[in-house]
């Protein structure tokens, strides 16, 4: 038996009005970095594990996501707030402003953007919106594998 016309326009639609919802929004907000006052700041310093030597050039990346996975229509905004390399030391430092929605909701990602790091072995470190200060700074290390 074939489905009606209607029943196949009614599926299609709802399939067209899920993928449309569940997009998850990315946004550069590396402006926040010159904030007049009040910056947060995360700074740390990032070394091999087994040499302990320190890794110079890496990129460091601050990023906020509020991605609603199990809340009705999916998705999320995912905003780059910050990016900066180390130094020769394997110091890095990011500044940048929290909006007054990211101390409210969503999560706060600071990871190094390691290409030869495997995903699951990556570290980062996650601040929760409720532990998300400004004028505040934030210490951070990391051990490469």
């Amino acid at each position: 038996m074939k489905a009606t016309p209607h029943l196949s326009h009614l599926i299609l639609s709802f399939l067209a009005f899920w993928l449309i919802t569940a997009c998850t929004k990315e946004e550069e907000d590396y402006i926040s970095k010159y904030c007049p006052g009040a910056c947060t700041v995360v700074s740390g310093r990032i070394i091999k594990s087994g040499s302990l030597q320190p890794v110079a050039g890496m990129q460091v990346l601050a990023s906020w996501k509020n991605l609603r996975h199990f809340k009705a229509g999916g998705g999320g905004t995912i905003r780059k707030k910050a990016i900066v390399s180390t130094d020769q030391q394997g110091n890095y430092t990011l500044r940048f402003l929290l909006r007054d929605e990211e101390l409210q909701d969503g999560v706060l990602v600071i990871s190094p953007l390691n290409g030869e790091c495997p995903t699951s072995d990556c570290p980062s470190y996650t601040l929760y919106h409720d532990e998300l200060k400004r004028d505040t700074t934030y210490t951070y290390d990391f051990q490469l594998p």
